[in-house]
């Protein structure tokens, strides 16, 4: 039966860029580090708390969306948006409610990489 899902790729072009964008700015931790193949490593984040982990994967080619990559989960968006624009995040759409579901909250950011992010409260 399954259970959870382990890790999703998250491609960038600089490893030790999104490295420290998700330590540093974001607050994730470093799970695994190690070698791995032709100059690159393999890096699982994690957040506290939570099973599944993000893998900096080497990006191939030219991916930019609008859709977003990642959607993290807050109990809290604004106070989320507040901490990690003292972090010296920039958010490109500031906390709103959700047209789509009210009583929910979302922001919107990007990684070093470029990569589109939701900070959302579900």
């Amino acid at each position: 039966m399954l259970k959870f899902v382990k890790f999703a790729e998250l491609p960038v072009v600089d490893q030790d860029r999104a490295l420290s964008f998700y330590t540093e700015k974001l607050g994730l931790r470093v799970a695994q580090d190690a070698p791995y193949k032709e100059g690159w490593r393999w890096i699982e984040l994690a957040i506290p708390g939570a099973e599944t982990r993000i893998l900096l994967t080497a990006q191939q080619g030219e991916m930019k969306s609008d859709i977003p990559r990642l959607v993290i989960i807050s109990d809290d968006v604004d106070a989320a948006y507040r901490k990690l624009s003292a972090n010296g995040v920039v958010f490109t759409k500031e906390p709103t409610n959700a047209p789509w579901n009210s009583g929910q909250r979302f922001a919107q950011l990007r990684d070093s990489e470029g990569n589109g992010i939701v900070i959302s409260t579900s």
